[in-house]
Parts: C-alpha cells; sequence; structure tokens
C-alpha cells in the first residue's frame, strides 16, 4: 500500500477559482493514510482531495455528499464514496481501480447496478463541484430553478462554452461559463441555475438571463 503523499502542492485550481478558496481546509494526513490502509489504497486524485478541499461544506455537502474518508461504503466490487443527499444515487470506484491515480466514476440508484458516470474521477469532481456551485453553493446565485425552453437553451450554447464535463446517470447536466469563476448549470436540457463567486461577473450573468424572460419552476 502506497503512503499518499502530503498535499503541499495546491491542485484543483479550476475548484478553487469558481468557489474564491485560497487556503486549503482539509482533513488530515493520518485519517487519509488509515483509509488507504483500510481498503488498500485510494486514488491519488481523490486523496488529495480530502487532504485539500474535503472538510469545505458548501463545496461538499451542498446538496449532494462527499463521505468522510472513515465512512466510505462497501458495495461488493465497487466503493462508494459520494451519495445523493436522499440516498437516491450513489458514485463509486471499482475497488480494482484504487490503485489508479484517476479511475472512471460510476453511478447507481439502487447501489447494485452501477453505470458509467464520468471517465475520470477529477472530472467527477469539477462536475459535482459545479453543480453545488450553482446549487446556492456561491454566494451569488439564482434564486430560483427555471424552466428552459429550447430557443433559450440554444441562446446559451450560442453565448457560452460549455465546460469539459457532465453527468449523465443520476440528471443529466451540463455546465457552462465563459469564466472560471462562474456557471450556468442545465438539468436535463431543460431547467436551469446559475451562480458565480463574483459579483460584478453574476450580475453579468442576470442582465443575459433577464432577457430571456424564464419562467420560475
Amino acid at each position: 500500500m502506497k503512503r499518499i503523499q502530503k498535499g503541499f502542492i495546491k491542485m484543483f485550481d479550476e475548484i478553487r477559482t469558481l468557489f474564491s478558496i485560497i487556503e486549503n481546509d482539509g482533513f488530515s494526513q493520518e485519517i487519509v493514510d488509515a483509509a488507504c490502509r483500510k481498503h488498500g489504497s485510494l486514488p491519488e486524485i481523490l486523496a488529495q482531495y480530502y487532504l485539500q478541499l474535503g472538510k469545505i461544506a458548501a463545496l461538499n455537502q451542498q446538496h449532494n455528499c462527499l463521505l468522510e474518508p472513515d465512512k466510505l461504503i462497501d458495495a461488493g466490487e465497487y466503493l462508494i464514496f459520494y451519495v445523493e443527499n436522499q440516498y437516491v444515487a450513489q458514485w463509486a470506484l471499482k475497488k480494482s481501480d484504487l490503485a489508479l491515480e484517476n479511475p472512471p466514476v460510476f453511478c447507481s440508484l439502487n447501489e447494485k447496478d452501477f453505470k458509467p458516470e464520468c471517465e475520470n474521477l477529477y472530472d467527477f469532481l469539477c462536475a459535482m463541484a459545479n453543480f453545488h456551485a450553482a446549487a446556492w453553493g456561491l454566494p451569488y446565485s439564482s434564486e430560483e430553478i427555471y424552466y428552459l425552453e429550447k430557443e433559450q437553451l440554444q441562446q446559451i450554447t450560442a453565448s457560452y462554452r460549455k465546460k469539459p464535463y457532465a453527468l449523465h446517470q443520476w440528471i443529466a447536466i451540463d455546465f457552462y461559463g465563459n469564466r472560471k469563476d462562474e456557471v450556468i448549470c442545465v438539468l436535463g436540457g431543460e431547467q436551469i441555475q446559475y451562480a458565480s463567486s463574483n459579483q460584478q461577473h453574476f450580475e453579468e450573468l442576470e442582465q443575459f438571463m433577464g432577457q430571456m424572460n424564464l419562467e420560475v419552476l
């Protein structure tokens, strides 16, 4: 079992910028090492995430929940590390992949049948961070969830860059934004939330959304 090196080099720049995170706020080296010993190993990406960002509530507990290192759930061939807040969905890694640095993530709706969610763990963590940012995890966010018509979605896709990760199994969610501190979250192609950690950038988002006359869900 390899020992995870202490996270002295700050990682996850994209997440840090989105949430305006400056200082690390994670679990102790001892707790992460204990989880590695218990399960034989943990992916380097997950271990570093626990060490550097694991205790930030707005990032990890805003709606869905990152499980603490000592509370990972054994699910046969999979190890569950993230759950929906009412346990409707569970996200896991294959136990056979735990020694990989950045393995794929799988999702189940019954803790048994797991389907591919993201090609790698880093993308999953970025996707969940963006979802939590839009779900009122940032200081500046839309007060409501809005309906999205096809024509309105086309306006968004024409004006904002699609981010290179998404969620697929629990809810189909795509993310857009032209700046690193903002996110437009499109759920199922029919609903929208948006947020930014920068007030001016959020006001610009508000102005764009306002001209579309979005209907509250």
